[in-house]
C-alpha cells in the first residue's frame, strides 16, 4: 500500500498560546536559517584557512615527500573548485608538475603514483581523454612494478569509473576488462570498508554486463555474492543489488523470483531510510506486468510519474509503460492524454521522446486510427534505422508494429515485423511472448501454414499455462501479502508516531499554558519592582554623570599618558639603535687597533691571534650592524647575515687557496643571544677549515647547511672535504682556544656540539631558536 506522511492534528489553543507559539517556531526558523548561513560561511572560511594552512606547510617543508604531499593537497583544493575553473584548473597544474617532478627526483614510486592520480582527476576535469588515458596506464605501470596490489586495483577502479563518456562504453569488453582486473584485485587484497565497497560495486556492474550478455546464471551468482557482501560489511548498495536481480529473473522468465527481488529492493530502502528509487517502483511495476496483472503495475507506474519534478525528461518512459498498461485494461483513451500531458509538461522533449512516439502509435492502434499510428510508426522506424535506438526498443517496437498490421488484417507486413521481433523475443516480457505467438499462430493460420501455426500455437500454450501456473500465483500472492503485512506495520509504526507526536504536542502545549501564567505572574513583580526601582534608577543618574565627568577627566590624562609613553618608546627605539650603531663603531675601532698592533708585532703566532680576534670582532660587528639598519631590534634575519660573514671571511683569509661555499641556509629570525654565537661557531669552523683543512691542497669545498629538523628546532652543519681530524685527536678533550669557544658558545645556546671525520671535518650542531631551555 502506498504510504501518506502523517501530521498531528492542531490543538485548540488561546490566543496568548499561538501568539508565544508563533514567536518560539519564528526565533527557532532564524536560528536554523542562522546555522545554515554561519556553516556555509564557516565552510567557505574553513576552506580559505586550509588553504592558507597548506601553503604555510609547503613553505616550511623541506624538499622531501612531505613537499610533495602538500602540493598534491593544494592542487586536489584548486581541481575540486566550482567556481572559475578554468582559472583554477591552471593553478592546480602547477602544483601537480612540481609535485610529479620533485616525486620522480626523490625516486618515490608511491608518491608519483599519487601525482599521477591527481592527474588524472585534472585531465578528467579537462575533459582530456587521451592524456587520461597514458596517466592511468601510468600509474598501473608502477603499482605493478612495485607490487602494490592495493595501488593497483585504485587505479584500475579509475580507469574503469572515470574513463567511459556513454553508456556503450560501458557495454564495451574493453571497459569489462578494467572492472574484472579491478574487482579481483579488490577481493584478494581489500580489507577496508570503501574497498569491500568498491568490490560490491565492480561486482555488480559485472553482472549487469553479463545480463546483457543474456548469461543469466553467471549474473546470478555474482548478484548472490553482491547481497552478501552488502550484508556482510553493511554496505548501502543492498537495495540495487536486489533491484539488478529482479532484472535477471525477469529476463530468465522467474516471475515470481524477479517480484520478489523488486518488493525486497523497495522494502530495504524503506527499513534503512534510504530514498527509494523511482528505478525500484518501476522494477516492481515491470514484474505485475511480466506477470500479466495491469491493474497491479499500474499501481506502481503511477508513484514513479507522479513526482515533483514534472520536467523530468525520464518520466517519458514510467509514462509510456503506464499507457500500455492502460490500453491493456481497455483505456485507450485515458493513456493517449496521459501521454498528451506528460510531452506537454516536459520542455526537454529530445530525451528519450521515442517512447512517446511508441506510445502514440500504441494508443492509435487500439484506437483503430491506423493512419496516425502508422506516422509514429514511421518515425521511430528511420531512427532505427540510423541505430539510435537500443535492441530492446527495436523490438517493443517492432512487436508494436506487427500488432498494428495484423489489426488491419495486413497479414505480410505483420510477419514481417513479427518475425523482427521474435529475433530478440527474450527482451520482451512474458505477456508479449504470448501474444507475439497468437499473432504468429493467426497469421501462419491465414496463410495456409499449419504446421506453423500448430508450432505457434503449442508456444502460446506452453508461454500461458507457465504464466498462469498456481505454483506461480499462490507464491505471486503469498509476496504482495506479505508485502502489503510490511507496508501495514510501517503504517502502524507512522501512527504509533504521529500518537507520540500528539502526546508530545499535548505536553508541549500544557508547558506552553504554566509557563504563560508562570510569566504573567513573573511580570507583574518585575512591574512592582520597576516602579519601586524608578526613583533610585534616578537618583543614580545624576550619580553616574557626575562619575562620568570624572571619567572623562582621567581618559583626558590617561591619553596624555600615552602620548608620552609613546613618544619615550620611540626615542627608546632610536637610543637602542644609537647603542648598536657605537657597538658596531667600537667593534670596528678595536679591530683597527689590532690591526694597528700588528704591524709591530713580529711574532706570526701573534699576528696569527690578533687576525683571529679581529675576525670574531667583525661576527659581532656584522650583527649589530644588521639590527642598526633594521625596523625589528630584537632580531635578525640569519640567511644573509652568514652569506655575508662567509664572503667577509673569504676575502679577509684565502691566503691564495681556492675554496668554494656551499650555503643552504634557511630563512630564519634569529634572536641576538642566538645569533652572536651562531655567528661566532660559524667563524671559527670556517677559519679552522682555511688553517688546517687543506694543508697539500690549493682548494676545497665546504658545505655550510641551517635546515628545520622539526618545529622550532633547527640544525646547523659545517663540513668540508679535506684532509680530516688526526687518528689521535679526541675534540671533547682539546683545550685549544678555537674549540673552548665553539664548545663553550655551543652550550650558551642550549646546544651541543658534535665533531666528526668521514672524508673531511664535520661540525654540527641542533638548537632552538625560541629562548626557552628545549634540550634535557
Amino acid at each position: 500500500m502506498p504510504q501518506h506522511n502523517v501530521l498531528p492534528k492542531t490543538l485548540n489553543r488561546s490566543r496568548v498560546q499561538n501568539t508565544i507559539t508563533g514567536v518560539l517556531w519564528s526565533g527557532i526558523f532564524f536560528l536554523i536559517l542562522l546555522s545554515h548561513t554561519s556553516s556555509a560561511q564557516s565552510q567557505q572560511v574553513a576552506g580559505e584557512d586550509s588553504l592558507q594552512r597548506l601553503s604555510v606547510l609547503l613553505y616550511k617543508a623541506a624538499s622531501d615527500t612531505s613537499r610533495v604531499k602538500y602540493q598534491l593537497k593544494i592542487a586536489n583544493h584548486f581541481i575540486n573548485q566550482q567556481d572559475n575553473q578554468p582559472e583554477n584548473l591552471t593553478k592546480a597544474l602547477a602544483y601537480l608538475s612540481k609535485a610529479l617532478n620533485l616525486s620522480r627526483q626523490l625516486k618515490s614510486p608511491y608518491w608519483e603514483f599519487r601525482s599521477l592520480m591527481v592527474y588524472g582527476r585534472y585531465y578528467s576535469k579537462k575533459k582530456m581523454r587521451p592524456q587520461q588515458v597514458s596517466i592511468y596506464d601510468q600509474a598501473i605501470s608502477i603499482a605493478q612494478k612495485i607490487k602494490n596490489k592495493h595501488l593497483e586495483a585504485s587505479a584500475w577502479y579509475s580507469y574503469f569509473m572515470n574513463i567511459p563518456d556513454t553508456v556503450q562504453d560501458y557495454r564495451n569488453k574493453t571497459f569489462y576488462n578494467r572492472a574484472a582486473k579491478s574487482h579481483a584485485l579488490y577481493k584478494e587484497v581489500g580489507r577496508s570498508f570503501n574497498e569491500k565497497h568498491r568490490e560490491a560495486l565492480l561486482l555488480r556492474i559485472m553482472a549487469d554486463f553479463h545480463l546483457e550478455e543474456e548469461k543469466f546464471d553467471l549474473a546470478t551468482a555474482e548478484l548472490f555474492e553482491v547481497i552478501a557482501l552488502d550484508k556482510k560489511y553493511k554496505l548501502p548498495d543492498l537495495p540495487s543489488a536486489y533491484d539488478l536481480l529482479s532484472a535477471v529473473y525477469q529476463r530468465k522468465g522467474e516471475l515470481s523470483k524477479a517480484l520478489n527481488a523488486a518488493l525486497q529492493s523497495v522494502k530495504i530502502a524503506q527499513s534503512s531510510g534510504e530514498e527509494v528509487l523511482d528505478t525500484y517502483l518501476n522494477r516492481v511495476a515491470a514484474a505485475y506486468e511480466a506477470m500479466g496483472k495491469p491493474k497491479e503495475s499500474i499501481e506502481w507506474y503511477t508513484k514513479t510519474l507522479n513526482t515533483p519534478d514534472k520536467t523530468d525528461p525520464y518520466r517519458f518512459i514510467p509514462a509510456y509503460m503506464l499507457a500500455t498498461q492502460m490500453i491493456k485494461i481497455g483505456q485507450p483513451e485515458k493513456a493517449l492524454a496521459l501521454l498528451k500531458k506528460t510531452w506537454s509538461e516536459v520542455p526537454d522533449k529530445a530525451t528519450f521522446d521515442y517512447f512517446i512516439y511508441l506510445g502514440y502509435g500504441e494508443c492509435y492502434t487500439a484506437l483503430k486510427n491506423y493512419k496516425l499510428a502508422n506516422l509514429y510508426f514511421n518515425m521511430l522506424l528511420k531512427q532505427s534505422e540510423k541505430d539510435i535506438l537500443s535492441n530492446p526498443f527495436q523490438t517493443s517496437l517492432f512487436f508494436s508494429i506487427s500488432e498494428c498490421y495484423f489489426a488491419q488484417q495486413n497479414y505480410s507486413l505483420a510477419l514481417q515485423y513479427a518475425e523482427k521481433a521474435r529475433a530478440n523475443q527474450i527482451s520482451m516480457t512474458l505477456p508479449r511472448q504470448i501474444r507475439l505467438n497468437e499473432i504468429l499462430y493467426k497469421i501462419k493460420l491465414a496463410s495456409n501454414q499449419p504446421a506453423e501455426a500448430i508450432t505457434h500455437l503449442q508456444n502460446f500454450h506452453q508461454l500461458r499455462d507457465s504464466m498462469l501456473s498456481q505454483e506461480s500465483l499462490s507464491t505471486i500472492d503469498r509476496l504482495q501479502i506479505e508485502f502489503e503485512a510490511s507496508q501495514k506495520e510501517n503504517e502502524n509504526e507512522l501512527l504509533r508516531k504521529k500518537s507520540q507526536l500528539q502526546s508530545q504536542e499535548l505536553s508541549r502545549s500544557r508547558l506552553i499554558k504554566d509557563f504563560t501564567i508562570g510569566g504573567l505572574i513573573f511580570l507583574c513583580l518585575v512591574l512592582i519592582l520597576l516602579y519601586g526601582r524608578f526613583s533610585l534608577k534616578k537618583k543614580l543618574h545624576n550619580t553616574l554623570i557626575k562619575k562620568k565627568a570624572d571619567i572623562d577627566i582621567a581618559y583626558a590624562a590617561l591619553e596624555v599618558n600615552i602620548q608620552q609613553k609613546n613618544k619615550l618608546i620611540e626615542e627608546k627605539e632610536g637610543l637602542i639603535k644609537e647603542v648598536h650603531h657605537r657597538v658596531k663603531n667600537n667593534l670596528q675601532l678595536t679591530m683597527s687597533l689590532l690591526n694597528s698592533q700588528s704591524y709591530y708585532l713580529e711574532d706570526l703566532s701573534a699576528i696569527e691571534a690578533i687576525k683571529e680576534s679581529q675576525h670574531r670582532l667583525k661576527s659581532i660587528a656584522l650583527i649589530h650592524q644588521k639590527l642598526y639598519q633594521n625596523e625589528n631590534l630584537a632580531t635578525i634575519n640569519i640567511q644573509p647575515y652568514i652569506v655575508e660573514l662567509i664572503e667577509y671571511l673569504k676575502d679577509s683569509m684565502s691566503g691564495g687557496k681556492k675554496i668554494s661555499f656551499d650555503l643552504a641556509i634557511l630563512n630564519l629570525e634569529l634572536d641576538i643571544s642566538k645569533a652572536v654565537p651562531l655567528g661566532l661557531i660559524i667563524n671559527e669552523a670556517v677559519t679552522n677549515v682555511y688553517k688546517y683543512a687543506f694543508p697539500d691542497r690549493a682548494g676545497g669545498k665546504v658545505e655550510i647547511s641551517l635546515k628545520e629538523q622539526q618545529e622550532d628546532h633547527y640544525e646547523l652543519i659545517i663540513k668540508d672535504n679535506g684532509v680530516g681530524l688526526p687518528p689521535d685527536f679526541d675534540y671533547e678533550q682539546s683545550n685549544t682556544l678555537g674549540l673552548i669557544l665553539m664548545k663553550g658558545l655551543s652550550s650558551q645556546i642550549d646546544s651541543v656540539l658534535k665533531m666528526k671525520s668521514d672524508r673531511g671535518v664535520s661540525v654540527s650542531l641542533i638548537f632552538s631558536s625560541s629562548n626557552d631551555d628545549l634540550f634535557l
